[in-house]
């Protein structure tokens, strides 16, 4: 019996993993179709094609599921950034890979829904925020903390640095989603949050 119970292990915890999953993507394509609010446990046990008990066994509630699915999402970002910039060694090369790479998934509907539209207001801008710090906003800080202390950019006080070009590359995001050239719109925006950067180059010395 004790051997059976350790081969039939590994399986209930795939079956467990699956389930998991298989709720986050179906919360994920429904928050994004419908938005948090209008989005059931109904919904999304529905288009999982579980019980509610299965999704209260791995969430608390519906805020819960949200907040994994934005986490998932945050975690994606954060790879698909990393893969681009670490391509380059030059510092402006590294930041401009990483720029390009955190538009477009950005710009994607699902991407862009749950982290800039729906996450603020299921999570509340403190919760929100605080997830943030952990991924994008924790990579933008780091980002320009490098820049800084290789004296590319003057990023001081870095705590207030961080959250107002984060908030202006949100609003990039958003105004770019609405144009009807995504891309040429993404170029745009990229071009912008770079000059921002950019624009917190040290002052040449006056002697």
């Amino acid at each position: 019996m004790a051997v059976k119970a350790r081969r039939e292990r590994p399986r209930r915890e795939e079956y467990t993993e699956a389930t998991r999953a298989a709720l986050l993507d179906a919360a994920a394509a429904a928050f994004a179709a419908r938005g948090f609010a209008r989005t059931s446990v109904d919904d999304i046990v529905r288009r999982a094609r579980v019980t509610k008990g299965a999704l209260y066994h791995h969430f608390k509630d519906k805020t819960a599921v949200f907040e994994a699915v934005f986490c998932r999402v945050e975690e994606t970002l954060v790879r698909r950034v990393g893969e681009a910039s670490t391509k380059h060694a030059d510092p402006w090369e590294r930041v401009e890979a990483g720029f390009g790479a955190f538009l477009e998934a950005a710009l994607e509907p699902e991407t862009r829904r749950i982290v800039f539209e729906e996450a603020p207001v299921a999570l509340g801008w403190t919760r929100w925020r605080e997830i943030e710090q952990r991924y994008m906003m924790g990579v933008l800080r780091a980002t320009l903390r490098s820049l800084h202390d290789a004296g590319l950019i003057r990023a001081e006080p870095l705590d207030l640095v961080v959250p107002v070009l984060f908030a202006a590359i949100g609003e990039a995001t958003q105004v770019a989603a609405q144009e009807p050239d995504t891309k040429a719109a993404r170029r745009q925006a990229k071009k912008l949050i770079l000059q921002l950067v950019r624009g917190l180059a040290p002052l040449p010395s006056s002697s």
